[in-house]
């Protein structure tokens, strides 16, 4: 059996482990995204199997396991250092909060399997053989770019509201449809969505904004009215639409770039982002880099005005060195975006930003050649406010190419001030 379009070990191990799991006298089938996947044509980056085998039993015939999620039927097998989750047949029943199914009673019968799943796609299982267990006509939902439940959406979106997200980041990432009826109870069904927490909503929203098609995903959200629902204050309708319709012509990686992006259309600075951000239990972290770049274009939008190059210059190297390369890297990725919605006067940060950058040599006082205790150790002079003054204009004279980054030039310079203070 060829997999084409997954890494080979992986697929080695993976055949592996079903043969052994046969070779025991069960059955054993790759089910689910990495099945969709590989019919799709897209890269497989995990393999689930599907087993008629109990926890118990998949424990007893392997000999790396971790009980991951064992009251689900769940088991890590490790094969070769490749991992790979084998769940025992199962149904589900009493959700609980429309998300956590209460019971789960294991089954013998991969039918019974396949049909507890969300959409029809989702619900191909292939065998050791290659051959394909589809019971609900999944590929044929492929070919024709269907998102489809598996049997009643309604009971589907009841079980689990997080599927009525999904089924939109679905669409949105392939670029298929939502079918006539899936779309209905989702609309129906769609004040559920208050029962999802915020984080499980992030993560469905980071893969649908990471895809090729992030608008569309949008435009569904805004015509299911999922978001008032949501446990999210969603800023709605945003304030300049038209970024959002831009998402795509920026790249999804880093993640920083869309969502910057997406605060920008909401109206939000880099102050009102924060909480807004924190509801969507982003980390700190990456609220971090979000605050930078768009402090970092306010500063920048902020001195366009002026016609002086040489001034302009010397505004790029400071915010450089106040929010960092990376941030300065990721704005000249973003900026090909602002500059169709009224911030052309960027234009001259743009046009010269990336050489400017390329001829910096340092980019903090870490890369300067003398520190402040040695400067006060040369000057024979007491610490005080002033010398972090100093040292911020030496980074920046230095990163400006201005000033030589060694002791002697630094020192020269550092004597200069210090004269001129006393004076």
């Amino acid at each position: 059996m060829d997999w084409k379009w997954i890494d080979p070990q992986m697929a080695e191990q993976g055949i592996s482990l079903l043969r052994r799991l046969i070779e025991q006298g069960y059955e054993g089938y790759f089910v689910g995204g990495c099945v969709r996947d590989e019919l799709m044509g897209r890269p497989v980056n995990d393999m689930d199997i599907a087993t008629n085998a109990t926890p118990e039993q998949v424990m007893n015939i392997f000999e790396h396991t971790i009980p991951t999620g064992i009251a689900h039927g769940t088991i890590t097998v490790i094969m070769n250092g490749e991992q790979f989750e084998v769940t025992t047949y199962r149904t589900e029943s009493d959700y609980t909060d429309h998300r956590r199914p209460e019971q789960v009673q294991f089954v013998s019968d991969l039918y019974e399997d396949l049909r507890r799943r969300d959409f029809t796609m989702n619900a191909i299982a292939r065998g050791i053989d290659g051959s394909y267990v589809d019971p609900f006509h999944g590929q044929e939902d492929l070919e024709q770019g269907i998102i489809r439940c598996v049997g009643d959406p309604e009971e589907r979106f009841e079980e689990d509201a997080l599927r009525m997200l999904r089924g939109i980041r679905f669409s949105s990432v392939f670029d298929f449809t939502i079918e006539p009826a899936t779309w209905q109870a989702l609309v129906h069904r769609r004040s559920l969505i208050r029962y999802i927490a915020a984080e499980r909503i992030r993560v469905e929203m980071e893969k649908m904004i990471a895809g090729l098609y992030p608008f569309k995903g949008i435009r569904l959200l805004q015509e299911s009215e999922l978001v008032p629902d949501m446990k999210i204050n969603v800023p709605c309708p945003p304030e300049q639409p038209e970024l959002l319709m831009r998402l795509a012509d920026i790249p999804a990686d880093p993640a920083v770039l869309r969502w910057t992006l997406i605060v920008m259309a909401m109206g939000l600075d880099s102050e009102r982002m924060k909480p807004y951000m924190k509801e969507w239990t982003f980390s700190n972290a990456f609220m971090d880099q979000v605050s930078r770049l768009l402090r970092m274009n306010e500063r920048l939008l902020t001195a366009a005005g002026t016609d002086a190059e040489e001034s302009l210059f010397e505004v790029y190297i400071s915010a450089v060195v106040h929010y960092g390369r990376e941030t300065a890297l990721q704005w000249q990725q973003l900026y090909p975006v602002l500059m169709d919605n009224e911030q052309q006067q960027l234009a001259i940060f743009a046009e010269h930003g990336k050489q400017w950058l390329d001829e910096m040599n340092i980019f903090s006082l870490g890369d300067v050649e003398i520190n402040g205790q040695e400067l006060l150790a040369a000057l024979q002079a007491k610490g005080g406010p002033w010398l972090g003054k100093l040292m911020n204009e030496i980074l920046l004279a230095t990163a400006a190419g201005q000033l030589d980054n060694t002791r002697e030039a630094i020192l020269d310079y550092a004597r200069q001030q210090y004269e001129k203070r006393d004076n």
